[in-house]
Order: C-alpha cells, then structure tokens, then sequence
C-alpha cells in the first residue's frame, strides 16, 4: 500500500495542479469592512453550497459551459453572502480584464429576465383584472334591473322613461337593455369555458361560469362546457352539437332541443312562479300582473336572448359551410352593431375559432390584424385547466 501510496503521487500532484490552474476564484461582489454583501434569493436550492456564475444568474446551459471554460467559477459559501475565499497563486498573477464585463453583462442578464418575468405576470393580471371588471358590471348591471320586476306596483308595467314618452316606449327599453344584459351574462359563461374571464384564478373563473349558467337559463355549466369543446373540436360535423343539416328553423329546432333538459325547464319554471309570488304576496300586486311583469322583464328577453345568441352567434357564422380553415366566418359590422347583435361573437366568429384563447373584448383587435388568415385551425383539444 505504501507503494502503491508513492507511484500514484505524482499523478495526483499534477491533476491537482491543473484543477487548481484553471479554476480561477473570484469574489462576486466587493465585501467592505470584513462583511459579506447579500445575494438576490435563488429560485432553487444550491447544491453542496456552491453555484456557478451562470447558474447563479440564471444563464442557458451553453452558456455555463462558456463561463467554465474560461475559468471564471465563482465559488459561494453558504446562501446570503460572499465571504472572503481563497485565491489561486497562478489566478491571482494577473487577471483578465474580460472576466469583470462578463460578470457585469451576467448579472444584466439576470435583471432583464427578471423585470421580463414581471412584465409577463402584470400582463396576466391585467387580462385577469379586464375579464373580472366586465363580468362584474355585466353581471351586476343584470342584477340590478331584477327590482323592476316590483317597482311601482300602481302600474301594470314600471315606467323608466319621462312622462312625454309615448305609451309602451318603457316596456320596450326594459326588456331591450335586459336582452342585451341577459346575451352578455351567456357571453360570460361562454369566456369562462374559455377560461378568459379570469385566466390566472381558475376557481374563480369556473365559479362565476356556473353562476352565470344558472341566473341565465338554469344551464348545468358542467354540461355546456363539454358541448362547447365539442363544437371546437369537431366543428360542422355530426360530433357538433351545435351545427345540423337543413334550414334556419330545423336547426333552430334541434338547437333548442338539445341544449332543454327537463332539469333546467323544471328550475326555470320554479323561478318564474316564484317571482310572481314574492310581487303578489310581499309586495301587494295582483296576480295577473305579475305574470305579465315577469314575462316581459324576465322570461321574454332570456328567449330572446337565446334566439339572439342562436342567429348571430352560431347560424350566420356555420351557415353553407364557410369556406375557411376554421370553418367559421366574419363580417364587416362596425364595432356599435358588432357589440350590440352578439358581443362580436357573430362579426368575429373566425378569429374566436382561429384564436380560442382570446376574450370577447379582445376579438375586433385580431380581425382588425387579419390575425385570422394566417392562423393554423385549432387542435380543437379542451382547455387545459
């Protein structure tokens, strides 16, 4: 052994002396006064309590084995600071003037990552923070109508408009401004089986979903969320539930059948009765008025919404099999028409087949581009939540 101690001693002797040749130690930061300067806290956990330059700033793989192979390495001890280390004779004889600009263009390269992943993040946000205003003043604007149902019970229908208007004119603002509201509470569920009311909070975006769905037209969300990915994955065939073969009122008529259940006819049923027993009895107004009321203000436009939601929405965009790659088309409505007949649904209904992950408000901007064109059709896979 003692032999075998002494042949191989040169041999460690000189792989020592290269090692320690091309390692070249230097200090990351300047420690005034005997004490360490912090370090920027690391995304993972170092190893044996060391970390090279790159790995330290973030770098590409490639450029770590550059850094090695210039004998730059910085050796760390511990987590928080650069204590004071030894330094190899042979480094310290003279030292590259590269090694400081490269050190000072790893550490740029490491703010920049950093400010561009928060740059990504307040994007993200603020597409959350857009999604949930919108829902939020859609959904709460719907709510607030609700109360006209019992408002100047005196009245057969409340009355909204000065009394200059002619007779009816408010009847019809009412059950206007609700149909709209009552398309935009559908286009709320539709995003958020999209995922884009709000992308970052999953939860929440599916929650409000299932709410909407209900106060809509008491839709099982669970179920139009696996018809609408059906629809995207298999548009115009027989696996989609929204397209059928022959005219506007046999499509309609398909249409409406498949998506009432019993379920949501019974729920639908029970709410409109109910209004009228909370106007007749809490409130004082007669019974046939009531029917009337909830009719005009409540049942009326959610029909008409859906006809709505049905012809811009899904009829004039499939119709005659468009020839597209994303088997949908567009048309050239100004943005008032475009947001008034379907939340631009039916005037860009290509880009939303081109681009599913884009909210409603965020469609004119795409067909504006011509993003659409150039676009590859979907996969047609569900969102992966």
């Amino acid at each position: 052994s003692q032999f075998v101690r002494c042949a191989a001693a040169p041999v460690v002797g000189t792989v020592r002396q290269s090692m320690q040749s091309r390692v070249r130690v230097h200090r990351l930061q300047s420690c005034g006064g005997g004490r360490s300067a912090p370090l920027p806290a690391l995304p993972w956990r170092p190893r044996g309590g060391e970390r090279t330059a790159a790995a330290r700033v973030g770098l590409s793989s490639r450029d770590d084995k550059g850094i090695k192979a210039s004998g730059q390495l910085f050796s760390l001890q511990g987590h928080t600071g650069c204590d004071p280390v030894r330094v190899d004779e042979a480094s310290t004889s003279q030292q590259r003037p590269s090694d400081k600009r490269g050190t000072t263009g790893a550490v740029r390269r490491f703010v920049k990552s950093r400010i561009a992943r928060k740059v990504r993040a307040g994007r993200r946000l603020s597409r959350d923070g857009v999604g949930l205003l919108l829902a939020a003043l859609i959904f709460g604007a719907w709510v607030a109508t609700l109360p006209l149902l019992f408002a100047q019970p005196e009245r057969l229908m409340p009355r909204v408009l000065p009394s200059w208007a002619p007779p009816g004119a408010s009847t019809l603002v009412i059950m206007a401004a609700r149909t709209w509201l009552t398309t935009g509470l559908f286009v709320t569920v539709h995003d958020a089986i999209h995922g884009q009311v709000a992308p970052s909070f999953k939860r929440v975006n599916h929650s409000l979903g299932a709410l909407c769905a209900f106060c809509y037209a008491s839709f099982s969300y669970n179920s139009l969320y696996r018809d609408h990915w059906r629809h995207h994955a298999s548009p115009l065939s027989h696996d989609d539930p929204d397209w059928y073969q022959g005219g506007l009122a046999r499509w309609l008529g398909s249409f409406l059948g498949h998506y009432s259940t019993f379920w949501q006819l019974f729920w639908e049923s029970f709410q409109f009765w109910s209004f009228v027993a909370i106007g007749q009895r809490l409130v004082g107004i007669d019974f046939s008025w009531m029917v009337v009321r909830v009719t005009l203000i409540w049942a009326l436009p959610a029909l008409i919404s859906g006809m709505q939601l049905f012809y811009f929405g899904t009829y004039l965009p499939h119709r005659d099999s468009p020839e597209s790659a994303h088997s949908a088309r567009s048309n050239d409505w100004p943005y008032w028409l475009s947001l008034l007949s379907c939340f631009h649904f039916g005037a860009c209904h290509e880009e939303h087949h081109a681009f599913p992950q884009l909210a409603w408000w965020e469609l004119p901007q795409a067909k504006a581009r011509g993003l659409a064109r150039n676009a590859k059709p979907a996969t047609g896979g569900q969102a992966k939540d």
